[in-house]
Order: C-alpha cells, then structure tokens, then sequence
C-alpha cells in the first residue's frame, strides 16, 4: 500500500475507531482510497455532471472512466444553506454522507451537462450555487 499524507491517514484512523471497522473492512476503505485517489491523479477520460435535488441540494460529480464504467472520483453537494460537502479520496465519507460507490449514469441520474471549469469554479468557491 502507498503511503498518504499524514492528515489523511489520521482521518481515516479515526473513522475506523468511530466506525468499529474490522482490519478486513479498514483494508477494504484504504484500497478504494488508493483507487480513487489514482484515478483522481490519473490521465483516464473525466465527464462531469449536475444535479438538483430535492431539497435544493446542487450535487456536482466529477468522473473518470475506468473499467468500463465512469466511476466518481469528486462530488460537491452544495446546499441552499451555504453548507458545503465534498468527497473525494482525502474524504469518503462522513457523518453526513459518502462519495457514491455507484457508477455515474447521466440518464438515470438526470444530470445535466457540466463543464471542468465549472466544477472546479464550484469545488474551489463555496459561494458558487448551480441554482442560483
């Protein structure tokens, strides 16, 4: 296994005592943190993609392809309050959610088109709002 930084690996020790996770199961974690965080890094074809939900939420999704299938390697959600969530290989998961472990899919999701630019405008600018 490859080494991560120091931050990350306290975040994902402590979720692992908070969490009661197994060796197998903190293994498994530390293996899809490696994906995603190759994939993040990596050159593979990226699509990008959003949605609102519900409760006003703008979700952006950042993908790479991968085995067949565009698997997420970022999500912001971005909720009407300010309240920004992101996840990605230094974040999985959280008490309030998780990156998706679910392939993207533009038609069952019903995302709309998303440039880079403006994910990243959105993922580095917490005040940016696809609603607004």
């Amino acid at each position: 296994m490859s080494e991560l930084p120091d931050d990350v690996e306290a975040y994902y020790a402590d979720l692992a005592l908070r969490r009661g996770w197994s060796p197998e199961a903190a293994r498994a974690i530390r293996a899809t943190v490696e994906l995603i965080r190759d994939l993040d890094r990596g050159t593979a074809p990226r699509t990008y993609g959003a949605v609102a939900d519900e409760r006003g939420t703008d979700w952006l999704y950042e993908a790479a392809w991968h085995e067949g299938e565009w698997v997420v390697v970022r999500q912001l959600g971005a909720a009407e309050d300010g309240d920004l969530t992101r996840y990605w290989w230094q974040c999985l998961e959280d008490d309030e959610g998780m990156l998706t472990d679910q392939a993207l899919d533009r038609e069952a999701w019903g995302l709309r088109p998303l440039s880079r630019e403006d994910f990243y405008a959105a993922w580095d600018d917490p005040g940016w709002s696809l609603t607004a």
